[in-house]
């Protein structure tokens, strides 16, 4: 009898359990996708009809024009199994890049191992945002100087304004400029660093634009 009632508490405990991981990832779930409406209705893009599936909102995609550029809100994941990661992003296409390439992520550990397997960071000649970012460009002289006092001042602004540092990537990469960062639409917070970094993102755009059009005109 006693081993009976173990075995039942066992099959009930399991089951409270599943049942709790479910109510966990609903929820979320739930977040994410009002987050996900709000910031897109926030920087003037618009989401597909979508309905539940199995009681889940499926991924979507924002989209539209974000200062006259095509714009794009989304989530993707890297990695597989327990080295799966979650990340959101928000793209921004220019009308050209002149082959410009970029990629703004923060000093640290990574930036570190980078170094040693040759990767190569260019300065701007301030001391504090040098110390706090790890730039890497093919157009070195242009995007220094590109990267005027006005927009370090936003960067800063719009990513680290907790002070704390983010697993995040400014870059430009197949023509359109984005900003990505591991975590998930429910993250209240990431989505409102979302929000801020869309004017630093369409401001890189615009840096592009100005590349591709220096080589134009040659």
């Amino acid at each position: 009898m006693r081993a009976e009632f173990v075995m039942l508490l066992g099959v009930v405990g399991g089951l409270g359990f599943v049942g709790f991981i479910f109510f966990l990832a609903k929820r979320a779930n739930e977040r994410g996708h009002q987050n996900l409406e709000q910031l897109a209705r926030r920087l003037g893009l618009t989401l597909p009809p979508q309905r539940k599936q199995f009681g889940f909102w499926p991924n979507a995609r924002g989209a539209g024009l974000f200062r006259g550029k095509p714009a794009e809100l989304y989530a993707f994941t890297t990695g597989s199994g327990k080295s799966r990661e979650r990340w959101v992003a928000l793209a921004l296409t220019p009308k050209a890049a002149g082959g410009l390439t970029f990629r703004i992520t923060r000093q640290g550990f990574g930036s570190r191992v980078a170094e040693l397997f040759g990767a190569r960071e260019i300065t701007i000649g301030d001391p504090a945002f040098d110390d706090r970012w790890f730039i890497q460009t093919n157009q070195p002289e242009f995007f220094a100087a590109a990267l005027i006092p006005e927009l370090r001042a936003r960067l800063n602004q719009a990513v680290d304004a907790s002070g704390r540092a983010h697993r995040a990537a400014l870059k430009l990469e197949n023509a359109s400029v984005v900003y990505a960062e591991a975590g998930d639409f429910s993250n209240d917070r990431l989505c409102e660093r979302l929000a801020r970094i869309a004017e630093v993102v369409a401001d890189l755009a615009d840096v592009a634009e100005v590349f591709a059009e220096s080589q134009s005109s040659r």
